[in-house]
């Protein structure tokens, strides 16, 4: 019985290999979309808080992320997605608008300001992906 069970094993591995070749891009298709899984906020940004609607534009923020092997690490960030809803603009140009409660955000010739607790910065690291700029402010804890 167990030598039945151990070539039914290899000879069933090996299909299961070879569909994983031939047909990995349908599985993981069918996986991403499968209810148990998540993707890693340091590539998908998080989850998205809330959403901000300026005609043009549509402002996704996403939740604070601060990612660690095993439970919350002490640096971190949070991520906003800007969408072109109107294709024929070619330069990002916002008016201030809040991320947080301690956080606004302006952006003028798709560069991000972050005024935070009455500092200003520039947040250098902006990704333009088609018609979204995608920059993320982070933070220490």
């Amino acid at each position: 019985m167990k030598n039945f069970i151990a070539k039914f094993w290899a000879i069933l591995s090996i299909f299961l290999l070879l569909g994983s070749f031939m047909f990995g891009q349908q599985l993981q298709d069918l996986l991403m979309k499968a209810p148990f899984m998540r993707i890693d906020p340091s590539f998908s940004g998080g989850e998205v808080e809330s959403t901000i609607n300026q005609g043009a534009y549509t402002i996704n923020i996403h939740q604070k992320v601060f990612p660690a092997l095993i439970g919350e690490g002490s640096e971190g960030f949070r991520q906003i997605t800007v969408i072109k809803n109107d294709s024929t603009i070619n330069n990002y140009n916002l008016e201030p608008f809040a991320a947080d409660s301690l956080t606004t955000v302006k952006i003028v010739e798709n560069v991000p300001e972050i005024t935070k607790n009455g500092a200003t910065f520039t947040i250098e690291e902006v990704g333009l992906s088609n018609k979204n700029l995608i920059f993320r402010i982070y933070e220490k804890r």
